[in-house]
């Protein structure tokens, strides 16, 4: 009798266990429908992947609706505007507008994407594929600071107002940052407006890349070069006590181009010309016999 009722139990256990297992995956793969990503990737995510990218969707959401100017209204004008055109437009105006984000990103020559005050990727284009062979799945919601070159992360930490005395802070449990783990601990930080006056960027730095060439023996090898240019964008807010209005960060818009390889080879020499080297002195440490 004691046998037969055990075993009932690990079979009422089982199928419990197994039907809350299923109820779990509906919600996720329902959860992974409302994803603005096409059915072919979000049917092949796992749950960690769904959890990453609601989080950001979510975040973007507050970070075009918050910021200054708000996006979400002037996308709602646009799409009336556009409903009204479209009764007097060709079948051809039609598709061309319904993939004008598309053309537009073919048309860009690099990759958009934003990024949080926290440093993390809110979002990125998926013509990122095309200049760095990383997927736009991948990089959605990560950290910024895991995809530049370790000596650039105090550029990419000053750029987005991460204040660069913190970088020298230990954690709370001892010891000192890395520069990947920084920007963890500086979340909570209020950033001086003033610094954000001039909230136009333009900066280069080093960013991971599987498209490197074969046979290519460079200390840089893994890594390409980006000119990202954008703005910062900001919310405006009152000081206490004060009238006057403050501007607090968000995060940062820009577009990003990939620089070529400067190979000696690919540049055309002319006969006037000659090739030196320098150090980062400045000291010429070779130079042609012409």
């Amino acid at each position: 009798f004691f046998p037969s009722l055990q075993n009932l139990r690990k079979e009422k256990s089982r199928n419990a266990a197994r039907s809350r297992r299923g109820k779990e995956n509906f919600e996720f793969f329902e959860l992974a429908k409302m994803l603005p990503l096409p059915g072919a990737i979000t049917s092949q995510l796992d749950k960690a992947s769904i959890i990453r990218l609601t989080i950001s969707y979510l975040h973007m959401r507050h970070f075009a609706s918050q910021g200054d100017p708000p996006w979400s209204p002037l996308l709602e004008g646009a799409n009336n505007c556009n409903k009204v055109r479209r009764t007097s437009h060709s079948l051809v105006t039609d598709i061309f507008e319904q993939h004008l984000g598309a053309h537009l990103l073919q048309s860009l020559d690099g990759f958009v994407f934003v990024v949080s005050q926290e440093g993390r990727f809110l979002y990125i284009s998926e013509t990122v594929s095309i200049y760095l062979g990383l997927s736009q799945v991948e990089l959605t919601g990560s950290s910024v600071f895991d995809y530049i070159h370790p000596a650039d992360h105090v550029e990419m930490a000053e750029r987005l107002g991460i204040r660069p005395h913190l970088w020298d802070i230990g954690p709370p449990g001892g010891g000192l940052y890395t520069p990947g783990l920084a920007v963890n601990f500086c979340c909570h930080i209020s950033v001086d407006s003033e610094i954000f006056e001039l909230s136009e960027r333009g900066f280069f730095i080093r960013m991971k890349s599987t498209l490197t060439k074969r046979g290519l023996h460079v200390k840089s090898s893994g890594y390409k070069v980006i000119h990202v240019t954008g703005r910062i964008r900001c919310r405006p807010a009152l000081a206490p006590g004060s009238s006057r209005p403050l501007h607090r960060p968000m995060g940062l818009v820009a577009l990003a181009h990939t620089l070529p390889p400067s190979m000696l080879n690919e540049v055309r020499m002319e006969s006037q010309m000659f090739v030196f080297r320098v150090n980062m002195d400045l000291q010429v440490t070779y130079c042609e016999n012409r």
